[in-house]
């Protein structure tokens, strides 16, 4: 067995981070998929209230914007749990290969765009979906009853910390002039 860099070290360490971010997705996603009408283990009555002002102050002035439509509520629960399952998905395959990988540079570096592409369907649904359009759009910081913009910040933030880790693997292996030789 070979000497291990300090470079495969951090591949292996963002890999495992990595895995643990799609733990979070997938756990998320199943939790959403398994029990979606439990009113307290469940986003489907906050997907509702936020879509519907529920707990919005009635004179907001932002009651034109609410939907209680049932199937436009339906189409964006099923949304949202199939970002975040897939975002899972993406996730648990950019881990897997990061860790096979983490021998060679080069192709651990090629591997890190599956874990571009999960990040981004991971911002998608907390960056996007949470803050921008049920945070903003549908004024979810006026709603005393859903509010989700703490849990979609600590979301936003662990996979943006997660992205990070990964650029500077990349960068600082680069820039180290990582050429695997101590694999």
């Amino acid at each position: 067995m070979g000497t291990w860099s300090v470079w495969r070290t951090a591949r292996v360490a963002t890999s495992l981070f990595v895995l643990m971010v799609a733990s979070y997705y997938l756990i998320v996603g199943f939790d959403n998929i398994t029990n979606p009408t439990n009113p307290n283990a469940s986003n489907w009555p906050f997907v509702q209230g936020v879509l519907s002002g529920d707990g919005v102050p009635a004179d907001s002035g932002f009651e034109w914007r609410f939907i209680d439509a049932t199937w436009f509520q339906a189409i964006s629960y099923i949304g949202i749990m199939t970002l975040e399952t897939l975002t899972g998905i993406v996730l648990l395959i950019a881990g897997l290969i990061g860790l096979r990988r983490s021998g060679d540079a080069g192709r651990w570096s090629h591997g890190q765009r599956w874990t571009y592409l999960g990040g981004i369907l991971g911002l998608t649904v907390f960056m996007f979906g949470f803050m921008s359009v049920g945070g903003n759009w549908f004024v979810m910081y006026l709603n005393s009853k859903y509010n989700g913009l703490d849990p979609a910040s600590q979301n936003i933030a662990f996979t943006l910390g997660m992205l990070i880790l990964v650029t500077g693997v990349l960068i600082g292996g680069r820039l180290a002039k990582d050429d695997n030789s101590s694999v």
